[in-house]
């Protein structure tokens, strides 16, 4: 994935003043976010989330979840049989789903 370089992340940091080295990473986090949906809209459209709505979010959260405690699960195990899905790519997808929820709560989704 593109990397925003350091002299734009302190652009956007100062439009929205923030402060903290934790606000700075969590900016840089977003953004990656940002870019991975606007990706995966171009692949897939809107449609898909459209039809199921809010409830559909919410079940696709729940899955992340699962994914997300048996990738866990599997670490604290020394289990490297990961084959398909990274914690970061759990993440990623969860902070999306999250987003796309307040989208539609919002009545912004399209």
């Amino acid at each position: 994935m593109k990397k925003i370089n350091d002299d734009k992340m302190s652009f956007i940091q100062d439009i929205l003043g923030i402060k903290t080295e934790m606000g700075l990473e969590q900016l840089r986090v977003a953004c990656e976010c940002v870019m991975l949906m606007d990706s995966k809209q171009m692949d897939y459209g809107s449609t898909n989330i459209a039809a199921c709505g809010e409830l559909g979010v919410a079940f696709r959260i729940q899955d992340k979840c699962s994914r997300l405690r048996n990738l866990l699960l599997k670490e604290l195990k020394g289990d490297s049989s990961i084959n398909h899905e990274s914690l970061e790519d759990t993440y990623l997808d969860s902070a999306n789903y999250a987003m796309i929820g307040l989208l539609l709560n919002r009545g912004l989704w399209e």
